[in-house]
């Protein structure tokens, strides 16, 4: 099972639909793939610092949640891993 948040500048988040098109530059997402026990921190080239952070928070609060055994891996547009890709 798969889940993708949206970081806001307000601190905030969102469920959004995991597609390509949701990668954009000025986006932030956490990715929750439990079959792989990943929890992704997509980041968009052009990401203002606070959707960073409040990505990385999202992140610990969902590991905390999933449990230790989930790994939180940051993501730089452009450097995809082949696991996340096919989620998508």
């Amino acid at each position: 099972m798969t889940e993708a948040l949206e970081m806001r500048d307000d601190g905030t988040s969102f469920k959004i639909e995991l597609t390509r098109k949701a990668l954009s530059p000025e986006k932030v997402l956490c990715i929750v793939d439990s079959d792989s026990r990943s929890i992704y921190i997509w980041q968009g080239q052009k990401a203002d610092t606070r959707k960073r952070f409040v990505g990385a928070h999202t992140a610990s609060r969902l590991r905390n949640e999933q449990g230790p055994h989930f790994k939180v891996q940051p993501v730089d547009e452009g450097h995809e891993p082949p696991s996340l890709l096919r989620l998508l």
